[in-house]
């Protein structure tokens, strides 16, 4: 009897630790649960924070390249513009420089042809030393071939020569004349009574041309 109450009583206590495992094991095992759940949960929130902020940043970098493209896009057009720019102006320049070498060319011609105009202009002013030449009109041309002296008459004409006053002292006086405009050798000649070779042979001409405001003697030396 006494066997059979000690196997009771071990039974009872057997039973006893049984339970008390099974109820920790189960206490384990939803502490387990929890953490693993609560762990998922973390690491979810980790992943979807992670995810959030490579996402963003994947959107940021496309924004930006965007941007870059954009940018890179603006000025491939503008450096395009700069040298369509650049091919106008340059077309444009070998244009004008065109346009001033012929500029140049006629420029020359025009002033070859000015020359030309002034040297013909200048010449047919001035005209040369021989239309200048006057000659001293002959007696025929005068209309003096008819007139006739006389002895008697040349007799009269030297007493009035011996009957003029001494002129020794005026003569050694110098006269001038001033030629004026429109005035000739031969015309200045015949005004003072003298000959055109006289006036030329005093003043030391080479030739009939005078000029206006020019000083001759008009009397002997």
């Amino acid at each position: 009897m006494y066997h059979e109450g000690g196997k009771a009583s071990m039974k009872h206590t057997m039973d006893g630790k049984g339970t008390s495992l099974g109820a920790v094991s189960s206490n384990a095992l939803l502490t387990l649960g929890i953490v693993l759940l609560l762990s998922g949960f973390f690491l979810g929130c980790v992943s979807t924070e992670k995810y959030e902020a490579e996402k963003a940043r994947a959107l940021n970098f496309q924004r930006l390249l965007a941007q870059e493209e954009k940018r890179t896009g603006e000025l491939n057009a503008k450096y395009q513009e700069v040298q369509r720019k650049a091919a106008e102006l340059e077309a444009r320049n070998r244009d004008l420089a065109t346009e001033l070498e012929a500029l140049r060319e006629q420029l020359a011609r025009t002033e070859e042809e000015l020359n030309r105009l002034r040297e013909r202009s200048t010449a047919a002013a001035s005209p040369s030393e021989k239309d200048l030449t006057l000659a001293e009109p002959s007696i025929s041309e005068l209309g003096l071939e008819d007139i006739g002296f006389s002895d008697e008459e040349f007799k009269d004409l030297g007493a009035d020569l011996s009957l003029e006053p001494d002129t020794t002292t005026a003569a050694n006086q110098a006269t001038y004349h001033t030629v004026a405009k429109g005035e000739t050798l031969y015309r200045i000649a015949r005004q003072y009574g003298i000959t055109v070779e006289d006036l030329k042979n005093w003043n030391n001409l080479t030739s009939n041309l005078i000029k206006v405001g020019q000083k001759l003697r008009v009397s002997p030396p």
